[in-house]
Protein backbone atom coordinates (compact mmCIF):
# COMPACT_ATOMS: atom_id res chain seq x y z
CA UNK A 1 0.00 0.00 0.00
CA UNK A 2 2.76 2.54 1.07
CA UNK A 3 4.59 1.36 -2.25
CA UNK A 4 1.57 2.16 -4.12
CA UNK A 5 1.19 6.01 -2.33
CA UNK A 6 4.81 6.58 -2.93
CA UNK A 7 4.38 5.68 -6.90
CA UNK A 8 1.74 7.99 -7.29
CA UNK A 9 3.03 10.54 -5.34
CA UNK A 10 6.15 10.26 -8.09
CA UNK A 11 4.31 10.28 -11.03
CA UNK A 12 2.36 13.57 -9.96
CA UNK A 13 5.76 15.44 -8.87
CA UNK A 14 6.27 14.27 -12.26
CA UNK A 15 3.27 15.71 -13.89
CA UNK A 16 3.47 18.71 -12.02
CA UNK A 17 7.26 19.08 -12.83
CA UNK A 18 6.85 18.80 -16.92
CA UNK A 19 4.20 21.38 -16.51
CA UNK A 20 6.37 23.58 -14.92
CA UNK A 21 9.45 23.19 -17.67
CA UNK A 22 6.15 23.67 -20.25
CA UNK A 23 5.02 26.84 -18.80
CA UNK A 24 8.76 27.88 -18.69
CA UNK A 25 9.40 26.56 -22.32
CA UNK A 26 6.29 28.89 -22.74
CA UNK A 27 7.40 32.22 -21.10
CA UNK A 28 10.80 31.53 -22.67
CA UNK A 29 9.15 32.25 -26.28
CA UNK A 30 9.23 35.86 -27.34
CA UNK A 31 7.71 37.91 -30.17
CA UNK A 32 8.85 38.74 -33.07
CA UNK A 33 9.67 41.49 -35.45
CA UNK A 34 10.56 41.15 -38.77
CA UNK A 35 12.93 44.13 -39.99
CA UNK A 36 12.70 45.07 -43.92
CA UNK A 37 16.59 45.06 -43.59
CA UNK A 38 16.67 41.41 -42.90
CA UNK A 39 16.62 41.22 -39.33
CA UNK A 40 14.22 39.51 -36.81
CA UNK A 41 14.43 40.85 -33.37
CA UNK A 42 13.26 38.74 -30.63
CA UNK A 43 11.69 40.52 -27.21
CA UNK A 44 8.11 42.11 -26.51
CA UNK A 45 5.96 44.35 -28.07
CA UNK A 46 5.62 47.05 -25.43
CA UNK A 47 3.01 49.32 -27.60
CA UNK A 48 1.72 49.67 -30.96
CA UNK A 49 -0.11 51.39 -32.77
CA UNK A 50 -1.10 53.33 -36.30
CA UNK A 51 2.20 53.35 -37.97
CA UNK A 52 4.49 52.15 -35.24
CA UNK A 53 5.72 49.77 -32.52
CA UNK A 54 8.11 49.90 -29.69
CA UNK A 55 9.80 46.89 -29.49
CA UNK A 56 11.58 45.85 -26.08
CA UNK A 57 15.16 43.34 -26.73
CA UNK A 58 18.44 42.63 -26.01
CA UNK A 59 21.84 43.64 -27.65
CA UNK A 60 24.94 41.57 -26.33
CA UNK A 61 23.38 40.90 -23.51
CA UNK A 62 21.75 44.76 -22.71
CA UNK A 63 18.16 45.51 -22.99
CA UNK A 64 16.54 48.50 -24.60
CA UNK A 65 12.94 49.33 -26.18
CA UNK A 66 13.43 51.11 -29.93
CA UNK A 67 11.04 52.43 -31.79
CA UNK A 68 10.11 50.90 -35.96
CA UNK A 69 7.91 52.91 -38.03
CA UNK A 70 6.09 50.80 -40.81
CA UNK A 71 8.59 51.63 -43.37
CA UNK A 72 10.59 49.88 -41.14
CA UNK A 73 9.27 46.26 -40.34
CA UNK A 74 7.50 43.93 -42.80
CA UNK A 75 5.32 42.07 -39.82
CA UNK A 76 5.25 41.18 -36.78
CA UNK A 77 4.88 37.77 -34.60
CA UNK A 78 2.97 37.64 -31.48
CA UNK A 79 3.33 35.10 -28.48
CA UNK A 80 0.36 34.83 -27.58
CA UNK A 81 1.17 31.57 -25.71
CA UNK A 82 2.97 33.44 -23.02
CA UNK A 83 0.26 35.04 -21.60
CA UNK A 84 -2.31 33.54 -19.39
CA UNK A 85 -5.88 32.72 -20.70
CA UNK A 86 -7.37 34.94 -17.88
CA UNK A 87 -5.59 37.80 -20.10
CA UNK A 88 -5.93 36.74 -23.90
CA UNK A 89 -9.52 37.15 -22.17
CA UNK A 90 -9.72 40.37 -21.00
CA UNK A 91 -7.88 41.74 -24.51
CA UNK A 92 -10.45 40.28 -26.42
CA UNK A 93 -12.80 43.22 -26.01
CA UNK A 94 -10.32 45.45 -26.77
CA UNK A 95 -8.99 43.84 -29.50
CA UNK A 96 -12.59 44.05 -30.91
CA UNK A 97 -12.99 47.37 -30.80
CA UNK A 98 -9.96 48.98 -32.18
CA UNK A 99 -10.24 46.68 -34.71
CA UNK A 100 -13.87 48.39 -35.21
CA UNK A 101 -12.91 52.13 -34.81
CA UNK A 102 -11.67 53.22 -38.51
CA UNK A 103 -10.53 56.63 -38.04
CA UNK A 104 -7.29 58.93 -39.32
CA UNK A 105 -4.67 59.54 -36.64
CA UNK A 106 -4.36 62.69 -34.99
CA UNK A 107 -1.35 64.74 -35.06
CA UNK A 108 -0.70 67.89 -33.25
CA UNK A 109 2.22 70.28 -33.73
CA UNK A 110 3.25 72.15 -30.48
CA UNK A 111 6.32 75.14 -31.62
CA UNK A 112 9.30 74.51 -28.76
CA UNK A 113 10.65 78.13 -29.93
CA UNK A 114 8.97 80.15 -32.90
CA UNK A 115 9.10 78.58 -36.62
CA UNK A 116 11.48 80.85 -38.78
CA UNK A 117 8.88 81.39 -41.15
CA UNK A 118 6.95 83.38 -38.22
CA UNK A 119 6.47 87.24 -39.42
CA UNK A 120 6.60 88.23 -36.14
CA UNK A 121 9.31 88.57 -33.97
CA UNK A 122 9.39 85.91 -30.84
CA UNK A 123 12.52 84.99 -28.47
CA UNK A 124 13.24 81.37 -28.30
CA UNK A 125 14.88 80.95 -24.98
CA UNK A 126 14.16 77.98 -22.79
CA UNK A 127 12.78 78.65 -19.76
CA UNK A 128 12.14 82.91 -20.83
CA UNK A 129 9.84 82.00 -23.76
CA UNK A 130 9.58 78.21 -24.49
CA UNK A 131 8.54 77.07 -20.54
CA UNK A 132 6.93 73.91 -19.39
CA UNK A 133 4.14 75.71 -17.81
CA UNK A 134 2.85 75.78 -21.19
CA UNK A 135 3.65 72.41 -22.50
CA UNK A 136 2.12 70.65 -18.76
CA UNK A 137 -1.14 73.12 -19.29
CA UNK A 138 -1.87 71.97 -23.54
CA UNK A 139 -2.21 68.39 -22.32
CA UNK A 140 -5.46 68.55 -20.57
CA UNK A 141 -6.66 70.68 -23.85
CA UNK A 142 -5.27 67.95 -26.05
CA UNK A 143 -6.98 64.89 -24.12
CA UNK A 144 -10.69 66.97 -24.22
CA UNK A 145 -9.84 67.02 -28.07
CA UNK A 146 -9.67 62.90 -28.00
CA UNK A 147 -5.97 62.35 -28.58
CA UNK A 148 -5.37 59.22 -27.01
CA UNK A 149 -1.99 56.82 -26.68
CA UNK A 150 -2.57 56.25 -30.64
CA UNK A 151 -2.26 59.55 -31.74
CA UNK A 152 0.59 62.26 -32.06
CA UNK A 153 1.79 65.02 -30.61
CA UNK A 154 4.97 66.49 -32.40
CA UNK A 155 7.60 68.68 -30.97
CA UNK A 156 8.46 71.41 -33.14
CA UNK A 157 11.72 72.50 -32.11
CA UNK A 158 13.66 75.82 -33.24
CA UNK A 159 15.87 77.43 -30.34
CA UNK A 160 19.36 78.14 -29.63
CA UNK A 161 19.44 77.24 -25.74
CA UNK A 162 18.16 78.34 -22.11
CA UNK A 163 18.33 77.75 -18.62
CA UNK A 164 19.37 74.23 -17.62
CA UNK A 165 16.96 74.22 -15.01
CA UNK A 166 14.14 74.54 -17.44
CA UNK A 167 15.52 71.34 -18.98
CA UNK A 168 15.23 68.94 -16.25
CA UNK A 169 11.78 70.08 -16.25
CA UNK A 170 10.81 70.01 -19.28
CA UNK A 171 12.62 65.83 -19.64
CA UNK A 172 10.60 64.73 -16.91
CA UNK A 173 7.16 66.13 -18.40
CA UNK A 174 7.76 64.83 -21.82
CA UNK A 175 9.37 61.75 -19.87
CA UNK A 176 6.54 61.07 -17.41
CA UNK A 177 3.73 62.68 -19.04
CA UNK A 178 3.71 63.15 -23.16
CA UNK A 179 5.51 59.97 -23.81
CA UNK A 180 2.89 57.36 -21.46
CA UNK A 181 -0.34 59.70 -22.50
CA UNK A 182 0.48 60.53 -26.60
CA UNK A 183 2.75 59.19 -29.31
CA UNK A 184 5.40 62.03 -28.61
CA UNK A 185 7.98 63.20 -31.40
CA UNK A 186 10.15 65.36 -32.06
CA UNK A 187 10.64 67.32 -35.29
CA UNK A 188 14.08 69.73 -35.41
CA UNK A 189 14.77 72.87 -37.20
CA UNK A 190 17.31 74.23 -34.90
CA UNK A 191 17.81 72.42 -31.22
CA UNK A 192 20.95 74.24 -29.51
CA UNK A 193 22.31 73.58 -25.76
CA UNK A 194 18.71 73.46 -23.66
CA UNK A 195 16.75 73.08 -26.61
CA UNK A 196 18.74 69.79 -27.43
CA UNK A 197 18.68 68.66 -23.94
CA UNK A 198 14.97 69.24 -23.58
CA UNK A 199 13.65 66.68 -25.50
CA UNK A 200 15.91 64.38 -25.38
CA UNK A 201 13.98 61.92 -23.75
CA UNK A 202 12.05 61.27 -26.96
CA UNK A 203 13.08 58.35 -28.81
CA UNK A 204 11.43 59.10 -32.15
CA UNK A 205 13.12 62.02 -34.18
CA UNK A 206 12.57 63.77 -37.35
CA UNK A 207 14.93 66.35 -38.92
CA UNK A 208 14.19 69.21 -41.39
CA UNK A 209 16.24 69.21 -43.81
CA UNK A 210 18.46 72.08 -42.47
CA UNK A 211 18.14 70.54 -39.59
CA UNK A 212 20.76 70.58 -36.58
CA UNK A 213 21.17 69.20 -32.81
CA UNK A 214 23.95 69.62 -30.62
CA UNK A 215 26.31 72.08 -29.06
CA UNK A 216 25.25 71.24 -25.34
CA UNK A 217 28.06 73.02 -23.05
CA UNK A 218 26.28 74.58 -20.20
CA UNK A 219 27.93 77.98 -19.40
CA UNK A 220 27.33 79.86 -15.94
CA UNK A 221 28.41 83.53 -14.51
CA UNK A 222 30.02 85.54 -16.79
CA UNK A 223 29.72 83.21 -19.87
CA UNK A 224 32.01 80.52 -18.50
CA UNK A 225 31.51 76.72 -19.12
CA UNK A 226 30.32 74.71 -16.07
CA UNK A 227 33.11 72.60 -14.28
CA UNK A 228 33.78 69.95 -11.62
CA UNK A 229 30.82 68.74 -9.72
CA UNK A 230 27.92 70.81 -11.58
CA UNK A 231 29.21 69.65 -14.89
CA UNK A 232 29.41 66.46 -13.51
CA UNK A 233 25.70 66.45 -12.71
CA UNK A 234 25.09 67.29 -15.83
CA UNK A 235 26.70 64.69 -17.36
CA UNK A 236 25.55 62.17 -15.44
CA UNK A 237 21.96 63.45 -16.01
CA UNK A 238 22.50 63.04 -19.64
CA UNK A 239 23.69 60.24 -19.15
CA UNK A 240 20.46 58.43 -17.91
CA UNK A 241 18.33 60.46 -20.00
CA UNK A 242 19.97 59.03 -22.91
CA UNK A 243 19.57 55.39 -21.80
CA UNK A 244 15.44 56.47 -21.80
CA UNK A 245 15.78 57.44 -25.17
CA UNK A 246 17.63 54.32 -26.24
CA UNK A 247 20.34 56.06 -27.61
CA UNK A 248 24.38 56.17 -26.37
CA UNK A 249 25.13 58.20 -23.94
CA UNK A 250 28.33 58.65 -25.80
CA UNK A 251 26.42 60.97 -28.80
CA UNK A 252 25.49 63.67 -25.36
CA UNK A 253 28.83 63.46 -24.00
CA UNK A 254 30.39 64.71 -27.40
CA UNK A 255 28.06 67.42 -27.46
CA UNK A 256 28.69 68.79 -23.77
CA UNK A 257 32.43 68.26 -23.93
CA UNK A 258 35.22 68.28 -26.13
CA UNK A 259 34.91 64.47 -26.53
CA UNK A 260 35.64 62.81 -29.90
CA UNK A 261 33.04 60.75 -31.50
CA UNK A 262 33.24 58.10 -34.17
CA UNK A 263 30.78 55.33 -35.64
CA UNK A 264 29.97 52.70 -37.97
CA UNK A 265 27.29 50.89 -39.54
CA UNK A 266 27.17 47.61 -39.72
CA UNK A 267 26.51 46.69 -43.66
CA UNK A 268 24.49 43.52 -42.92
CA UNK A 269 22.43 44.58 -39.79
CA UNK A 270 22.11 48.03 -39.92
CA UNK A 271 23.39 48.11 -36.12
CA UNK A 272 25.20 51.69 -35.35
CA UNK A 273 28.30 50.95 -32.99
CA UNK A 274 29.67 54.32 -31.17
CA UNK A 275 33.37 54.92 -30.38
CA UNK A 276 34.94 57.85 -28.14
CA UNK A 277 37.48 58.65 -30.20
CA UNK A 278 38.55 59.37 -33.68
CA UNK A 279 39.44 56.32 -35.45
CA UNK A 280 37.29 53.50 -34.25
CA UNK A 281 34.25 53.81 -36.12
CA UNK A 282 34.27 53.93 -40.14
CA UNK A 283 33.26 58.04 -39.72
CA UNK A 284 34.50 60.21 -37.14
CA UNK A 285 31.67 62.75 -36.70
CA UNK A 286 33.88 64.80 -33.83
CA UNK A 287 37.07 65.56 -33.62
CA UNK A 288 38.98 66.09 -30.32
CA UNK A 289 38.69 69.51 -29.12
CA UNK A 290 35.24 70.21 -30.75
CA UNK A 291 31.85 70.07 -29.46
CA UNK A 292 29.08 67.99 -31.46
CA UNK A 293 26.26 69.07 -33.77
CA UNK A 294 24.63 66.90 -35.72
CA UNK A 295 23.18 67.38 -39.14
CA UNK A 296 20.15 65.98 -40.66
CA UNK A 297 22.04 63.74 -43.31
CA UNK A 298 24.22 62.52 -40.23
CA UNK A 299 21.51 61.90 -37.83
CA UNK A 300 19.60 59.74 -40.39
CA UNK A 301 22.52 57.76 -41.64
CA UNK A 302 23.33 57.41 -38.08
CA UNK A 303 19.82 56.30 -36.93
CA UNK A 304 19.57 58.75 -34.33
CA UNK A 305 16.83 60.03 -36.25
CA UNK A 306 14.27 58.64 -38.17
CA UNK A 307 13.58 60.35 -41.38
CA UNK A 308 14.14 63.93 -42.89
CA UNK A 309 10.79 65.88 -43.39
CA UNK A 310 10.27 69.37 -45.16
CA UNK A 311 6.77 69.89 -44.33
CA UNK A 312 4.33 68.12 -42.59
CA UNK A 313 2.74 65.98 -45.48
CA UNK A 314 6.54 64.40 -45.32
CA UNK A 315 6.63 64.16 -41.82
CA UNK A 316 3.12 62.39 -41.79
CA UNK A 317 4.66 60.01 -44.24
CA UNK A 318 7.83 59.35 -42.96
CA UNK A 319 5.71 58.72 -39.55
CA UNK A 320 3.90 55.41 -41.48
CA UNK A 321 0.50 57.27 -41.78
CA UNK A 322 -1.31 57.34 -44.80
CA UNK A 323 -4.71 58.84 -42.88
CA UNK A 324 -4.16 61.61 -40.58
CA UNK A 325 -6.11 64.92 -38.84
CA UNK A 326 -4.35 67.84 -38.13
CA UNK A 327 -6.09 68.69 -34.74
CA UNK A 328 -4.70 70.13 -31.58
CA UNK A 329 -5.62 73.95 -32.94
CA UNK A 330 -6.13 74.87 -29.12
CA UNK A 331 -3.43 73.18 -27.38
CA UNK A 332 -1.01 74.70 -30.38
CA UNK A 333 -2.38 78.39 -30.48
CA UNK A 334 -2.13 78.41 -26.38
CA UNK A 335 1.85 77.41 -26.70
CA UNK A 336 2.35 79.55 -29.38
CA UNK A 337 0.72 83.06 -27.40
CA UNK A 338 2.41 81.67 -24.21
CA UNK A 339 5.58 82.75 -26.04
CA UNK A 340 4.48 85.88 -27.55
CA UNK A 341 3.43 87.00 -23.91
CA UNK A 342 6.57 85.99 -22.36
CA UNK A 343 8.37 87.79 -25.27
CA UNK A 344 5.78 90.80 -24.10
CA UNK A 345 6.87 90.21 -20.52
CA UNK A 346 10.25 90.38 -20.49
CA UNK A 347 10.65 93.39 -22.32
CA UNK A 348 8.40 95.00 -19.95
CA UNK A 349 10.41 93.56 -16.95
CA UNK A 350 13.34 94.54 -18.89
CA UNK A 351 11.69 98.54 -18.87
CA UNK A 352 10.62 98.38 -15.49
CA UNK A 353 13.91 97.01 -13.54
CA UNK A 354 15.77 100.44 -15.54
CA UNK A 355 12.78 102.76 -14.29
CA UNK A 356 13.69 101.28 -11.01
CA UNK A 357 17.79 102.07 -10.97
CA UNK A 358 16.50 105.33 -12.36
CA UNK A 359 14.24 105.76 -9.31
CA UNK A 360 16.54 104.14 -6.90
CA UNK A 361 19.59 106.85 -8.61
CA UNK A 362 16.66 110.23 -8.08
CA UNK A 363 16.38 109.20 -4.32
CA UNK A 364 19.75 109.02 -3.58
CA UNK A 365 20.88 112.47 -5.20
CA UNK A 366 17.16 114.27 -3.98
CA UNK A 367 18.02 117.61 -1.59
CA UNK A 368 14.39 117.52 -1.11
CA UNK A 369 12.81 114.85 1.44
CA UNK A 370 9.30 115.08 -0.40
CA UNK A 371 11.31 114.29 -3.81
CA UNK A 372 12.67 111.48 -2.24
CA UNK A 373 9.61 110.51 -0.93
CA UNK A 374 8.15 110.31 -4.43
CA UNK A 375 11.11 108.29 -5.75
CA UNK A 376 11.30 105.75 -2.90
CA UNK A 377 7.51 105.22 -3.67
CA UNK A 378 8.35 104.94 -7.20
CA UNK A 379 11.09 102.48 -6.94
CA UNK A 380 8.68 99.96 -4.30
CA UNK A 381 6.19 99.95 -6.85
CA UNK A 382 8.80 98.79 -9.78
CA UNK A 383 10.42 96.36 -7.04
CA UNK A 384 6.66 94.49 -6.10
CA UNK A 385 6.04 94.50 -9.72
CA UNK A 386 9.18 92.89 -10.44
CA UNK A 387 9.25 90.37 -7.66
CA UNK A 388 5.53 89.42 -9.39
CA UNK A 389 6.58 88.51 -12.40
CA UNK A 390 9.26 86.67 -11.12
CA UNK A 391 6.75 84.64 -9.01
CA UNK A 392 5.43 83.43 -11.74
CA UNK A 393 8.68 82.86 -13.95
CA UNK A 394 11.68 81.96 -11.61
CA UNK A 395 13.95 82.07 -14.38
CA UNK A 396 14.10 86.04 -14.56
CA UNK A 397 16.26 86.39 -11.74
CA UNK A 398 19.00 84.63 -13.60
CA UNK A 399 17.99 86.26 -17.05
CA UNK A 400 18.26 89.72 -15.48
CA UNK A 401 21.08 88.80 -13.08
CA UNK A 402 23.76 90.64 -15.64
CA UNK A 403 21.87 94.26 -14.75
CA UNK A 404 22.54 94.43 -11.29
CA UNK A 405 25.83 91.88 -10.93
CA UNK A 406 23.45 89.57 -8.59
CA UNK A 407 20.67 87.02 -8.84
CA UNK A 408 17.35 89.23 -8.38
CA UNK A 409 16.21 86.30 -5.80
CA UNK A 410 14.53 86.86 -2.22
CA UNK A 411 18.13 88.57 -0.61
CA UNK A 412 18.62 90.98 -3.32
CA UNK A 413 14.54 92.38 -3.20
CA UNK A 414 15.57 92.42 0.99
CA UNK A 415 18.10 94.39 0.47
CA UNK A 416 16.68 96.96 -2.12
CA UNK A 417 14.11 97.58 0.35
CA UNK A 418 16.51 98.00 3.21
CA UNK A 419 18.34 100.79 1.02
CA UNK A 420 14.87 102.40 0.34
CA UNK A 421 14.41 102.48 3.97
CA UNK A 422 17.65 103.73 4.99
CA UNK A 423 16.93 106.32 2.26
CA UNK A 424 13.97 108.16 4.75
CA UNK A 425 15.88 108.26 7.86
Amino acid sequence: MNRTKSLLRMMALAILSGAMILGAASRAMADKIHLKDGRVLEGTVEKQGNGYVYFRYKIGGIEQSQMFTSDEFSSIEKDETAKPEGDKASEAKPKAAAAGKRGATKIAILNFGPSSVWSDKVGDMVGVHISTEAFKNAVPMLEKEGFGKNDIVVIRINSGGGYVLETNKFQELFQNVYKKKFRTVAWVESAISAAAMSPYPLEEMYFLPEGNLGACTAWGGALQAVKDIQLEQILATMEIVSRQAGRDPKIMRSMQIMEPLSASVDPVTGEVTWFQDETSGDTCLNHKGHILTLTAPDAVRFKFAKGIAKDKDELAKAMGLTEVEWAGQNASEYVDNFMREAEKTEKKFDEVLSQYIMALQLAQSARDRQERAAQVGRARGFLNQMEKWIGLNPNFQFHFAGRVGALLDKEWFEIQRERLKDLMK
